[in-house]
């Protein structure tokens, strides 16, 4: 039965105090459950740290990672007649940029305030439909983060349809995706909150975290010793592409098809590879999401029904004469047809997707569409997709981001070459030369952020080796959690430092591989301090132009210092190896 004001009506201020609201998915039954009486003491003590920075009425800006936790701060503000800004990082330039919105900061960033242990009895007040509560960022697919404010009656709007078409019903909410943005907002804190169901207590990144807790979930269930909460009645998973479509197959996934009830995928279609991929792993069909950021849900489908999108209720859809979707969505603060950037073909009332809308560009003063060349690239049958993007910084030639199977990546500089001259080649019968990408980067796994897109950040990434000749090409990391990752490279034949060293066969010199170590670590995995000493270094084999590597990299915090371990090994072996000690204190100034 759908909510008519799942927000509005305010449901977390008279949920019984004994039922449980968030859940230790890694302790035992008897320790999991943390009740609706507890998480109202964090909301009064939030509200009793806002009462001492200032009066009510204001903005605040809100990061915290801890699902539970951020539920309490942002009801905090609201209750108290406040509104949020929330940053879709915590990068400290993605904060500066927003700071003069807002008051101060709250939360896990630099400079945030945090409530402290003591429980408050919290004060409720009003929410007023049309008022603001909170602005967040566009993920800058399509340009530079864009900010957007929602208003309490859109999200209403938006939480009654999902109540309708999936309701909890007293399962637990398991997140892989950041809540700092709408689809994890919505659908991991928002939803859970309004139909009273519990939250996993932390996000789930890795595919071993999910497997262990969907296995003790299991033993839950057939648990005599679970206290007085009764466990969920089962789990719904809140994902995206990038994790479901890495799921690894020899992970322990028996409990998966028994604890499951749901699984959500948004932020970018799911290829049919993938959704059978996690069908087959999981045991649990796919239901996908449609939409973005500035519209909010557009459409749902679950592939193994239907390849065609069906929308949400109240959502008008059309299309012109160009194959354009426009669309009315009672999400939305106008009631005006908006077109959108993705093309459809109708079906009845549903619709096929058909990819972006053209983009066309000028290249060598021809008209040039990347969409097209996009899906000429894409039928070549070593691609798996890709992506041409303009480049001003280059005369806006182009580049190319293709994502190739692992077995096809080049790792020297003759099979890259050789890649490249064939692809081009295939370009040449429906392209002429001077219009064909002059710049590519082969990946094996497609770089998207935290929303599951290809931003204008990742694709500067990507290319900033070409703009900063001291820089190895970057091509993606994976992280192991939140102390160990890999980084894919390559040496770019241009390498500054490969000038003089030496003439007659060009090499990386050792202290350019330590440099890149560190700088990437710091990049990466927030490593902060001052260079101590080296320890353990060396260099047994030698690294040539066009080489492509993987730096494995690992940080271990004590009293005493940090200590960061890197490996950087190629086709040939292990190219450096050791480790750098850094002092324990902070001494970059990143605010």
């Amino acid at each position: 039965m759908m909510t008519k004001a799942p927000l509005l009506g305010t449901p977390w201020r008279h949920a019984p105090r004994d039922r449980a609201i968030g859940w230790h998915c890694a302790l035992p039954a008897r320790e999991a459950a943390v009740p609706w009486s507890i998480f109202h003491g964090r909301v009064g003590a939030w509200q009793g740290l806002l009462d001492s920075l200032a009066p009510a009425g204001q903005r605040w800006l809100l990061h915290l990672r801890e699902p539970l936790e951020f539920a309490a701060a942002l009801l905090a503000c609201w209750e108290r007649g406040d509104s949020v800004v929330l940053p879709a990082d915590d990068r400290p330039e993605t904060l500066s940029g927003v700071d003069h919105l807002t008051r101060a900061r709250l939360g896990d960033v630099t400079g945030g305030h945090r409530a402290g242990p003591e429980a408050r009895i919290p004060r409720w007040g009003e929410l007023d439909a049309d008022a603001l509560a909170l602005s967040l960022y566009t993920s800058g697919s399509s340009g530079e983060p864009q900010r957007l404010d929602k208003c309490f009656a859109q999200l209403d709007a938006e939480l009654g349809v999902h109540a309708h078409l999936w309701p909890l019903e007293g399962r637990l909410v398991i997140s892989q995706v950041s809540h700092q943005h709408i689809y994890g907002l919505l659908f991991a804190i928002l939803r859970p909150l309004c139909e009273q169901a519990p939250m996993a207590l932390s996000l789930c990144r890795y595919p071993e975290t999910l497997s262990d807790w969907l296995r003790r979930l299991d033993e839950t269930r057939h648990s005599d010793d679970i206290g007085t909460l009764n466990a969920p009645p089962g789990t719904v998973l809140i994902s995206a592409p990038p994790p479901l479509e890495r799921l690894p197959q020899e992970l322990d996934w028996q409990a998966a098809p028994r604890v499951l009830s749901r699984i959500h995928s948004s932020g970018a279609a799911l290829s049919h590879i993938a959704s059978e991929h996690a069908l087959k792993v999981l045991g649990v069909p796919v239901s996908e999401i449609y939409g973005s950021s500035e519209t909010g849900g557009i459409a749902w489908r679950i592939q193994q029904r239907d390849e065609c999108w069906t929308p949400l209720p109240g959502i008008e859809i059309r299309d012109d004469r160009h194959g354009a979707l426009w669309l009315r969505s009672p999400f939305l603060s106008s009631t005006d047809w908006q077109r959108q950037a993705d093309r459809i073909a109708l079906e009845d009332s549903r619709f096929r997707l058909l990819g972006r809308a053209d983009r066309i560009l000028k290249v060598g003063g021809k008209r040039l569409s990347l969409t097209g060349m996009d899906r000429t690239l894409g039928t070549h049958p070593d691609v798996i997709q890709a992506r041409t993007v303009s480049l001003p910084e280059r005369d806006t030639r182009l580049g190319a981001i293709v994502q190739l199977d692992p077995e096809r990546i080049p790792l020297d500089h003759d099979s890259r070459r050789d890649l490249i001259a064939s692809l081009r080649q295939y370009l040449s019968s429906a392209y002429e030369s001077t219009v064909v990408p002059r710049y590519w980067r082969f990946v094996d796994v497609w770089p998207t952020n935290a929303q599951g897109k290809l931003s204008n950040a990742l694709v500067r990434q990507l290319f900033r080796d070409l703009e900063d000749h001291r820089l190895p090409r970057w091509l993606g990391v994976s992280f192991e959690g939140d102390e160990r990752c890999q980084v894919s490279l390559e040496v770019p034949e241009r390498l500054l430092y490969l000038k003089g060293h030496f003439d007659e066969q060009p090499i990386v010199p050792g202290v350019v591989l330590v440099q890149w170590s560190v700088e990437l670590a710091r990049e990466h995995l927030q490593l902060r301090g001052a260079f101590q000493r080296l320890e353990r270094i060396k260099f047994p084999q030698l690294l040539l132009p066009g080489e492509r590597i993987t730096l494995i990299l690992a940080q271990s915090r004590s009293e005493q210092g940090i200590r960061l371990s890197f490996t950087l090994q190629g086709r040939q072996g292990i190219h450096a190896a050791g480790k750098i000690v850094f002092t324990p204190q902070e001494t970059h100034d990143d605010e």
